[in-house]
């Protein structure tokens, strides 16, 4: 058996890795032993919905080796030093070395907590992004970005780990409800808006047949939407430069996720939300056209994503913005859309216009 057995994408960065578009998880057990000669001990770390459908396949490939299996629960707030110092403790008490292989089985909260684990535990130990959801598969999966979140912000305790590999399965996302599809489509739509105008406009065109939860159409729409996440971070790993592109929307929206601490809004509705933000911002500053913005708007109202948010306090979200990451000696660094398939670095927003920009989103 030829690891060529297998379609992939390759992250080219200082530590590149594959990605497996449309593999089976009964598959990725071959991919392993090819791989892993001194492989004895497998952790993976998922959610019990996830682990309830998911596990048994993936371990049917992995009969030869020592699993255990941690559970986690589901949601954003689980990302923290407390459950990491828990996972800490699980993996000691089943005896986890320095030649353990985390599989991180679920989506990107999974993806995240158990990424951070694997970066810190005995200081590194290899890891395998299995994404089972829409959002982890076009977007968190790729590029080695693991985090926990601190009550001062989203992720702000993190590290750039590349995986050994991303292992992708399309059909997990058939049991996607909706609003985890939204999440995803927020981000393969940001995608399109900074990278890939032609992207932008098969998701005008097809707009019925993702609903319809087409394979073919699916398996397009993550192949395309996946391989402009992987140009980008093999130009700029660490993000220096282009792959701050990336961010677009999520200046906005991870203030609103930790300002509403987590609750009543998914990542995706915070981002979609983030990128109306912004676009508005780049029209007040003359980069794209109210014809553009109205097109970006019915675009994200096709697939039931949110273009406003009820009673939130713009002055209160502008505040949790001076967490954000991208931020430069106190000046706000903002990602903002030109045009439709091109995004710019701007570093010359003022509080007023991105007051302004709140207040057009807050209702």
């Amino acid at each position: 058996m030829s690891l060529a057995k297998w379609p992939k994408i390759e992250v080219t960065a200082d530590k590149p890795y594959p990605i497996f578009l449309g593999s089976s998880l009964k598959e990725l057990g071959d991919y392993i032993h090819l791989r892993f000669e001194d492989l004895e001990h497998i952790l993976i770390i998922s959610h019990q919905v996830v682990a309830d459908l998911y596990a048994e396949p993936l371990k049917q490939g992995l009969l030869d080796y020592r699993v255990d299996q941690l559970i986690v629960p589901a949601g954003e707030t689980e990302k923290s030093l407390e459950r990491l110092s828990q996972l800490t403790t699980a993996a000691l008490s089943w005896e986890a070395d320095r030649k353990t292989l985390v599989i991180a089985l679920g989506g990107g909260v999974i993806g995240d907590l158990a990424g951070f684990f694997a970066s810190v535990f005995m200081r590194g130990i290899r890891l395998i992004q299995v994404p089972t959801t829409l959002l982890a598969q076009v977007d968190s999966s790729i590029g080695g970005k693991v985090a926990v979140n601190h009550p001062a912000g989203k992720n702000i305790l993190g590290a750039f780990y590349p995986p050994q590999a991303v292992w992708t399965d399309f059909s997990t996302l058939e049991s996607l409800p909706w609003e985890e599809v939204e999440n995803g489509l927020a981000e393969s739509i940001k995608h399109a808006l900074i990278a890939d105008r032609d992207l932008f406009e098969f998701f005008e065109k097809e707009e019925k047949r993702i609903k319809q939860r087409e394979k073919s159409i699916w398996s397009e729409m993550v192949t395309r939407s996946s391989a402009v996440k992987v140009k980008i971070v093999s130009q700029d790993e660490r993000e220096q430069g282009v792959r701050a592109l990336l961010n677009l929307g999520h200046s906005f929206g991870h203030a609103l996720e930790t300002e509403m601490n987590y609750r009543g809004i998914t990542h995706g509705q915070g981002v979609s939300i983030g990128i109306m933000a912004a676009t508005y911002l780049a029209n007040a500053k003359g980069l794209m056209t109210i014809e553009e913005v109205d097109r970006i708007k019915r675009l994200l109202n096709s697939f039931g994503l949110p273009i406003m948010i009820k009673e939130q306090d713009p002055q209160a979200l502008l505040q949790r913005m001076q967490a954000d990451k991208k931020n430069q000696g106190g000046r706000k660094i903002l990602i903002l859309p030109k045009g439709i398939g091109h995004a710019i670095v701007s570093k010359e927003c003022t509080d007023s216009e991105i007051l302004a920009a709140w207040q057009k989103v807050i209702s």
